[in-house]
C-alpha cells in the first residue's frame, strides 16, 4: 500500500536520525511541503468523520480511511468496538478505488460481467463492497471507504463523508 514502510528492518529503523528536538522549526531548515495530489488532511478529516457518524447513527461502528489522488493516506478513524483490522480494509478498499476511479461495489459487478478484470487486481486491494472515489466537475480526487458494516450501509456512509465536503472541493 502507498506509505508502507513495514519492510525496512528494525535494525535501519534504530538508525534514522531523530532530528532536532521539539519546537519552532528555523527557516533556514524548512523544507517546502509536499504538493496535494487531490484531497488534503482536513477536508479528509471532515469526510472520515462524517463518513463514521453517518454509520453510528444508524448502530454501526466502522473503521474509515480517506486517500487522496495518489493513493496516500490522509485520514483514518476507528469507531470504538471495530474489528482490529478494520483500518487496513478500509485502506485496501482506498486502493482499489484509486486503482480502478469506481465503487468497490461496481468493480465487483464489472468482474462478474468480465472476468478477465480480476487480473488487474492486486493483493494490496479488496473486492469488498464500502470503497467509493471522490469526484468534482469530473476530475479524480481521491477515495474514500469504510469497513465494519453491511456493504450497502459502508457505501452509503462513505457517500455521507462526501456529500460533507463536496461544496468545499
Amino acid at each position: 500500500m502507498p506509505g508502507d514502510y513495514f519492510d525496512i528492518p528494525q535494525s535501519a529503523q534504530l538508525k534514522v536520525p531523530l532530528g532536532p528536538p521539539p519546537g519552532p522549526n528555523p527557516q533556514e531548515h524548512h523544507e517546502p511541503a509536499r504538493p496535494i495530489s487531490g484531497i488534503g488532511f482536513k477536508l479528509a478529516a471532515i469526510a472520515a468523520q462524517a463518513a463514521e457518524q453517518s454509520c453510528a447513527r444508524d448502530g454501526y461502528a466502522i473503521t474509515v480511511a480517506v486517500a487522496d489522488a495518489s493513493g496516500n493516506l490522509k485520514a483514518a478513524l476507528a469507531a470504538d468496538g471495530t474489528r482490529d483490522n478494520g483500518i487496513y480494509m478500509a485502506m485496501h478498499k482506498t486502493a482499489t478505488v484509486v486503482a480502478f476511479k469506481i465503487p468497490t461495489l461496481e468493480l465487483r459487478e464489472r468482474i462478474a460481467k468480465d472476468p478477465r478484470l480480476i487480473e488487474q487486481v492486486t493483493p494490496a486491494m479488496s473486492l469488498l463492497p464500502g470503497g467509493v472515489p471522490i469526484i468534482k466537475d469530473g476530475r479524480f480526487l481521491g477515495a474514500i471507504a469504510t469497513s465494519g458494516a453491511s456493504a450497502h450501509e459502508e457505501e452509503k456512509c462513505a457517500r455521507d463523508g462526501i456529500a460533507a465536503i463536496f461544496g468545499q472541493l
